[in-house]
């Protein structure tokens, strides 16, 4: 009997162990986190744009939730994506500007980072991303060398939006050395470190790489990494979409001309149909349900292009245009139909979230992001965050705090009310004494634990426009050892 009791109980751990397993496999959703570019925080329908067409993104938040008070952990490409890839605040680990000379090994992620996508490896999901990563060039750099079991785009910060040989021989006659968009853009579409031919518009090869790896993972969870550059400049989009949005119907939006207006409308209709792509195939194997969405942008629109209205600044600025952002979450399984979250989120909770719904510890990983998981299933009612803080620059001890609905810049102890001053036109610093004492406490207190500006050692003329990779072999950034 006793013997028996012991299979029994035997059976009944190894049944509970192996349940525990299968939340690592049917039991936990898929995962797919599409971010765009440069995307003003106005430009979708669900936001108030009323010019450019967005039926698929617009679609997600009103069958799913969108956030008011989302930001991101810096105002330039480089930095906000270097702290949302690794799940940690970058001016932790010294990433404050976008890498200038992106084949020059010293720019970009130190040796040894680690991501949240590496974290849901270890929980047994397949990683993929897609599209831009600009977080270096070197072999300790690659995405497949920190976390991504596949890997489908290019390594730098951005790209031309046609195949280099459709410009003729303009990158050829232009003088080097190069500047840094021209370096950036001009680099190959590797697949792993393999460089793939490709033709048409990139967003199009880009989002059949996403439904690619979504064929092929269908049977397992999975992470996918939807890393667009559009509507990133340059300005560039086939010409039957831009017809779609004739300079005279566009809004007026101060600093951006309806040229400029037109064709970035048409960039963020061709993103918009990749996503209404990327759904539909979810949709085709069953998968819809239990996968969880997000939808961004990584930092403010450009002022030149974008609409972030009623925000004030734009990319490059650490004004609210440009850290507060659009985001969305879809997931039948969880969320309400066009719920709306007014509390403070980071973007560095989406991994949070990943890691602990993949069934990892945050704590233990030492991520800097919050699990959302009751939130968004409204099981929470009250704000993720307290507060949040920003490093402004490289140097100095200067910052931004958000706590509650007061915002204050720490140096020049300038501070607004969010909630009726969105613009931030009027300093209230001087009605509230004691309110900036405590922020500047809080901030620097936060701050102890961020270091300076130290992944970079930008260097002046070519040393760094060629390379020896094999994966740069036929373009015209290679140079033989």
């Amino acid at each position: 009997m006793i013997k028996q009791f012991a299979c029994y109980f035997f059976l009944f751990i190894l049944s509970t162990s192996i349940a525990k397993k299968g939340n690592t496999s049917s039991d936990r959703p898929n995962i797919i986190v599409i971010m765009a570019d440069d995307l003003g925080y106005r430009d979708l329908g669900v936001y108030g744009c009323q010019d450019i067409q967005t039926p698929n993104i617009d679609k997600l938040a009103r069958n799913g939730g969108r956030f008011t008070s989302a930001y991101v952990t810096g105002c330039m490409c480089g930095p906000s994506r270097a702290g949302f890839i690794t799940g940690r605040n970058q001016s932790s680990f010294g990433y404050y500007r976008n890498p200038p000379q992106p084949l020059d090994p010293k720019q970009g992620f130190a040796k040894g980072t680690l991501t949240f996508a590496s974290l849901l490896q270890k929980q047994g999901y397949t990683t993929g991303g897609v599209g831009k990563w600009h977080m270096g060039t070197a072999p300790h750099q690659h995405p497949n060398a920190v976390g991504f079991d596949d890997w489908f785009g290019f390594l730098g910060g951005g790209l031309t939006y046609f195949p280099l040989n459709t410009y003729g021989d303009l990158y050829q006659k232009k003088k080097r050395p190069w500047g840094a968009r021209d370096l950036h853009h001009t680099l190959p579409i590797l697949h792993n470190t393999t460089p793939i031919p490709w033709k048409g518009y990139v967003t199009h090869v880009l989002t059949d790489a996403g439904i690619d790896f979504i064929n092929r993972n269908k049977e397992n969870p999975f992470y996918l990494f939807m890393s667009y550059n559009a509507p990133h400049l340059e300005l560039e989009a086939p010409e039957k979409t831009i017809a779609k949005y004739p300079e005279d119907k566009m809004t007026e939006v101060p600093g951006v001309t309806p040229h400029s207006r037109s064709v970035y409308a048409a960039m963020v209709d061709e993103l918009d149909q990749g996503v209404g792509k990327l759904m539909q195939t979810l949709d085709k194997h069953g998968l819809t349900e239990n996968t969880i969405i997000w939808f961004l942008s990584d930092h403010g629109g450009m002022k030149r292009t974008s609409d972030n209205r009623p925000l004030k600044g734009a990319k490059g600025s650490f004004d609210e245009g440009g850290l507060r952002i659009p985001l969305i979450v879809h997931w039948p399984k969880k969320i309400n139909q066009e719920t709306v979250y007014d509390g403070i989120v980071s973007t560095l909770d989406i991994g949070a979230t990943a890691v602990a719904l993949a069934g990892g510890e945050i704590k233990k990983e030492e991520l800097h992001g919050k699990d959302l998981t009751s939130y968004i299933a409204q099981v929470q009612k009250t704000s993720p965050r307290e507060r949040l803080c920003w490093r402004m620059n490289t140097g100095g001890r200067s910052g931004i705090i958000r706590e509650g609905k007061y915002k204050l810049f720490v140096q020049s102890k300038k501070m607004f009310d969010l909630d009726n001053d969105i613009h931030e036109d009027h300093n209230i610093a001087a009605q509230h004494p004691e309110v900036v004492k405590r922020l500047v406490e809080q901030w620097e207190a936060w701050s102890k634990v961020t270091v300076s500006y130290q992944l970079f050692s930008p260097k002046k003329g070519d040393k760094y426009q060629f390379a020896s990779y094999d994966w740069l072999k036929g373009n015209i950034n290679y140079k033989a050892p």
